[in-house]
């Protein structure tokens, strides 16, 4: 097999983009594969980059244009294999919007929640929810421009982290535990539990190293954790995610879980949570690349 990995982007995620190709590029050596690793300034440079000697793409791209359907949508036109979900469940996953519906639609349970358009620059618009909650932007990733609003106080702060973005979520706040799953075609791993240096996992908490800790297998009790896995499965299910993705959830002081969303491409270094899970399931990061590779060239065969 001969693979063109590709990273970097256009996006607010352009470095985690560019640790995770670093990462499995390590992870294809060890493997043994022939390949070629390329760094681009665009997403849809890949296009270019590729030729018929190439077997697929594996992507390490994350954020927008590289993980919601856009790229993915320029290689089906060019009938170019690549690594995980499909355009179209791409871009259905990649919007809050979109999936938390398909979620409410198939029973797996999510946090109210309205889509309010914006004009960026502007004054944020009216919510129906009740305090508390969060504001987000629909199509984004990495909690990039998200605000958690208590009182009428926060809107100040909001307005300048989420404002600039026009489709927004407001979203009820859920308080209790920040939870992850890993999900690899048939099979579903440990729960990852994660504690964040701030309230809610963003950006900062994610990628400032010793700020977060994080625990595998979640401490949990059994008929939970089924549960919680269960739910990650009927999600990717839901919005249709092949291959592979992370799922996260929020659970309540109740031990009520609330899907949040799917991440069709997670970030991939050695300690990212989807490969924690991995490890935890008995997977070295080698082997879960090998098997995102083979089980996403099944989608052509």
């Amino acid at each position: 097999m001969k693979i063109l990995l590709a990273g970097g982007g256009s996006s607010h995620e352009r470095e985690v983009s560019l640790n995770s190709t670093a990462a499995m590029e390590r992870a294809l050596q060890e493997l043994a594969y022939t390949y070629t690793h390329v760094n681009l300034d665009s997403e849809l440079d890949v296009v270019a980059a590729w030729d018929d000697s190439f077997d697929i793409i594996l992507l390490g791209f994350h954020g927008r244009a590289g993980e919601d359907g856009l790229l993915q949508s320029m290689l089906d036109a060019h009938q170019i294999p690549y690594s995980g979900a499909s355009a179209a469940d791409s871009m259905r996953a990649f919007s809050k919007d979109a999936s938390k519906r398909l979620f409410t639609t198939h029973g797996v349970p999510t946090a109210d929640w309205e889509l309010l358009l914006h004009d960026p620059g502007g004054d944020l618009p009216q919510t129906q929810l009740e305090f508390p909650y969060v504001i987000k932007p629909d199509n984004e990733g990495s909690t990039i421009g998200l605000s958690v609003c208590e009182t009428t106080a926060d809107l100040v702060n909001a307005r300048q982290v989420s404002g600039p973005f026009s489709r927004l979520i407001f979203e009820k706040f859920i308080p209790g535990r920040e939870l992850t799953v890993g999900v690899l075609g048939d099979q579903v791993f440990p729960v990852v539990e994660i504690f964040p240096g701030h309230d809610l996992y963003d950006y900062e908490s994610k990628y400032t190293k010793g700020m977060s800790r994080y625990e595998c297998p979640a401490q949990l009790d059994e008929t939970l954790t089924e549960q919680i896995q269960t739910l990650a499965i009927q999600a990717m299910q839901a919005v249709g995610v092949q291959v592979y993705g992370r799922v996260d959830f929020r659970l309540d002081p109740d031990g009520h879980p609330w899907c949040l969303e799917i991440n069709t491409l997670p970030g991939m270094t050695e300690t990212s949570l989807l490969p924690m899970g991995a490890e935890a399931h008995g997977l070295s990061f080698p082997e879960l690349i090998d098997e995102i590779l083979k089980q996403s060239l099944k989608k052509y065969s």
